[in-house]
């Protein structure tokens, strides 16, 4: 075995295409049962990032500071994948590349995506119905849930463009954050690769699908709190957005097409190009 720490961008290309191969010949039963995981771990680290910023979230005169701090809770929910072993739908669109490489076939990355992409919804229904019942939204007389709420509801308001545009963006940091994660080979070096990424991401505000499905389901299941509501100066009326055909139609269908792009075209793709000429 070789003694360097880190894998040059060549040898990620192959790893990555290695990966990809892996991936597409799990079988589906444990393909789903690795991206339920993925999705909770994402909504740990997503609703964890609010509990730790929440305060400053809601202040105006604070909410670059709030999103920052939000920020460095964040990745720990994409560690988490990468290091107790899940499926991310973002991160799996490298798939891509295996693709392209002719080592996998179009249909079988397609059915993993699905596949994945429907594994992370249930782990972020369950992990979001059960910290929904937790009780923890009523810290600081609901404004947490406050702010949760608001979120739920700004991410219901934008037109398909901007919510595909911000998909793309978002997953073309966040496939770049997998693909150097790759070329650590310890444990320090792949929280480190990971962290700055993901914390980038979450300061740039770009949409990404399965953090989405964390914010909007917490919004979904509480709703009708009017502790909530009112620590958010929203009404019964502002939370009728949140039903479940434009959760999917009006943000995680849009998100889930950006998110493929960015990490097809502008990860994937390239690279693929600068290294197309490898084994």
């Amino acid at each position: 075995m070789s003694d360097k720490k880190m894998l040059v961008p060549a040898e990620i290309c192959n790893y990555t295409v290695e990966a990809g191969i892996k991936k597409a010949n799990t079988s589906t039963d444990k393909v789903l049962a690795s991206s339920f995981l993925a999705g909770a771990y994402i909504t740990f680290g997503a609703i964890g990032s609010v509990a730790a910023s929440y305060n400053l979230l809601a202040n105006p005169a604070t909410y670059g500071l709030g999103k920052m701090v939000a920020g460095l809770m964040f990745p720990t929910g994409l560690i988490l994948v990468l290091l107790a072993g899940a499926d991310l739908f973002t991160g799996n669109i490298l798939l891509t590349l295996a693709a392209l490489k002719k080592k996998i076939t179009w249909s079988q990355a397609f059915k993993n995506w699905a596949l994945v992409w429907i594994g992370n919804l249930l782990g972020a229904l369950v992990a979001t119905f059960l910290i929904s019942l937790s009780g923890v939204f009523n810290w600081t007389d609901g404004l947490y849930g406050g702010v949760i709420l608001k979120t739920g509801i700004g991410k219901l308001g934008s037109d398909w463009l901007s919510l595909i545009a911000s998909g793309i963006l978002c997953n073309w940091i966040v496939c770049a954050t997998v693909w150097i994660t790759y070329a650590a080979k310890d444990v320090t070096g792949k929280i480190l690769a990971g962290f700055f990424g993901i914390f980038l991401f979450v300061c740039t505000g770009f949409e990404h699908s399965v953090a989405n499905m964390a914010y909007l389901f917490s919004s979904f299941f509480n709703k009708g709190n009017e502790l909530y509501l009112e620590a958010a100066h929203k009404t019964l009326s502002d939370a009728s957005v949140i039903n479940l055909p434009n959760i999917f139609l009006n943000n995680l269908i849009p998100v889930t097409i950006g998110n493929i792009l960015g990490g097809m075209i502008f990860v994937a793709g390239i690279y693929y190009f600068i290294f197309k000429e490898n084994n």
